[in-house]
């Protein structure tokens, strides 16, 4: 039979009193409980198993005993006091069940089951202290009698018996703190700790005797519990700020294992994927004659993406190696936390120094821009690829307000346009930056409303390009977004800068004589700009727009365009 905890009355060696203390009593297993006829255990899930009450005699046997018994007959002769107990109807089954044996059976089952996910003795187990008799076993409890170490196992053997049962056992972590004696004067508890700077003696523990008359007469002392607790809250501070660290680097490998799985071959989402088919769709627009160059191109991201992987490994590694250091040192400062306060002032310069010496190792965990799975490349003019940054270029998209330039930013940034959203006129100015090929461009989508048209200028310094995007269907303002238009290529500070135009109409709308009038007013223009079409509400035409516009900025900039 196992054991569970029992409250029993027990004096202890320091108090008159009684006290209520834990005690291992025995609990019966679930084989105890079976028929005495065929000595098998009940069960109550299975039916020949169930047990049934002879009424006649009030004992107990099984469902199977009962029928070989019975046979035929409309009564059973109970096989203990040979009682005849009538069967109604001549069927077993209308003999009452036990129904309290049942229950009792049914909440051992499910007291043993809990005991079985939990481990009530987890923090005596981090002790890891040896039982003392069998050092193989792992001690959970103390006996105060004995005052011996014991596992589970021999705490029932060894104190199975009635004066052993007796005995007061308690878990390890309620052992109760030896007295610590002087070791200069036997007859005297230790109760103070030296803190004179000075003192050069072998241990800084002292008693009364120390205190007053021995080495320690004078010096500066404190009471031991308060030296053990103020260790014990530095213990803690350092457990607290390495946890913390631990957390940040699990967070961080969690995060490479992230980009090594986008940048991994195979995977259908990564980053190194969409970068592949970019490669790919810019050999599909050259001729089949250089499929040769695709491969080498493609070999070159894969190339790339394995030594960004090796890289992030080695960091991963470096950053699970001191998680592993972390997590040893928490363990042993949990450890420290329950020691002896002898012990634990003895390795106290240890315990300090493997806490702020762990606490004190960089982590260097790994920025966001190190974990971008973006891979910026560019063609040199014989139509290799190289991996490098990305260019940094400015875009300033202007237009009338209601025109479609935030549903045309939208687009580009890939976000979902509900149909019976309405649409809102921008009051200030938005960012949004938007990755394409070997290019960042951060668009300025600035209002149009007619009281912020003459902020525009404020935001041509440093513009790389103008979008200006012109609502095909507002027939009644082209001429008012023609004026702008010419407003804005006359200001000085974008003469070198390349104009778009977006002529933003429903895609597959035929060109009717309003917007051949619309066209002619933009050939008229001092600077003629870069006419395009496109359709904001289904993204037509946005992205050949942007491939218009990053080739004019590679011109400008001596590049190679992707």
């Amino acid at each position: 039979m196992e054991s569970l905890p029992k409250k029993i009355t027990h004096f202890g060696p320091y108090d008159k009193k009684a006290i209520r203390v834990e005690k291992p009593k025995i609990r019966p297993v679930m084989n105890e409980y079976g028929c005495n006829v065929c000595n098998e255990e009940y069960s109550p899930r299975d039916p020949l198993k169930c047990p049934r009450v002879l009424t006649g005699c009030g004992h107990t046997i099984c469902h199977s005993c009962a029928m070989t018994i019975a046979g035929r007959n409309y009564s059973i002769f109970c096989p203990f006091d040979r009682t005849s107990t009538p069967i109604p109807g001549g069927d077993v089954k209308s003999l009452k069940k036990n129904f309290a044996l049942l229950e009792l059976m049914e909440r051992i089952g499910e007291e043993m089951s809990s005991e079985e996910k939990t481990d009530k003795f987890s923090k005596e187990r981090l002790l890891n202290l040896e039982c003392d008799e069998n050092s193989e076993h792992v001690a959970v409890f103390f006996c105060t009698v004995c005052e011996s170490n014991l596992c589970e196992r021999c705490s029932e053997s060894t104190h199975s018996t009635n004066v052993l049962s007796k005995h007061r056992r308690i878990p390890l972590t309620e052992k109760p703190a030896p007295v610590v004696h002087c070791r200069l004067h036997s007859s005297y508890v230790v109760e103070f700790v030296c803190k004179e700077v000075s003192c050069d003696t072998e241990s800084p523990l002292m008693c009364l005797m120390c205190r007053d008359y021995g080495r320690h007469k004078g010096h500066y002392h404190v009471l031991i519990e308060k030296e053990v607790e103020d260790l014990r809250e530095k213990l803690r501070e350092h457990l607290g700020e390495l946890t913390r660290q631990s957390e940040i680097v699990d967070g961080a490998v969690m995060n490479i294992n992230s980009t090594i799985q986008e940048l991994t071959p195979g995977e259908e989402c990564g980053s190194l994927e969409e970068t592949k088919q970019e490669v790919r769709n810019h050999f599909q627009r050259l001729r089949t004659a250089i499929e040769r160059d695709e491969a080498a191109a493609v070999e070159t991201i894969d190339r790339y993406a394995r030594t960004r992987i090796e890289s992030l490994q080695t960091q991963k590694e470096r950053l699970e190696a001191f998680s592993r250091k972390i997590g040893s040192t928490c363990i042993t400062l949990h450890q420290a936390l329950i020691m002896e306060k002898a012990k634990i002032l003895d390795r106290k310069d240890d315990l300090l120094a493997l806490a702020e010496s762990t606490a004190a190792e960089p982590t260097a965990v790994p920025d966001p821009s190190q974990l971008s799975t973006r891979i910026a490349f560019s063609f040199s003019n014989d139509r290799k690829l190289h991996i490098g940054d990305f260019i940094e270029s400015r875009v300033v998209l202007l237009g009338l307000d209601g025109a479609g330039k935030t549903s045309i930013v939208r687009r580009l940034k890939k976000v979902r346009i509900e149909a019976a959203m309405a649409p809102l006129s921008t009051s200030g100015f938005n960012i949004e930056t938007i990755h394409h090929k070997n290019y960042r461009l951060t668009f300025w989508d600035v209002g149009g409303l007619p009281k912020l048209r003459h902020l525009w200028k404020h935001y041509y310094w440093n513009a790389q390009a103008i979008f200006y995007v012109i609502d095909g269907h507002d027939v009644e303002r082209f001429s008012e977004a023609i004026k702008e238009l010419n407003k804005v290529m006359s200001d000085p500070l974008i003469l070198t800068c390349p104009v778009f135009v977006a002529i933003n109409r429903k895609d597959g709308s035929a060109l009717n004589n309003n917007m051949d009038a619309l066209l002619s007013q933009l050939e008229s223009l001092p600077f003629q700009p870069h006419c395009h079409y496109c359709d904001a509400a289904t993204g037509s035409g946005i992205d050949k727009i942007i491939d218009e516009l990053t080739i004019c900025l590679s011109r400008l900039n001596g590049t190679c365009p992707v």
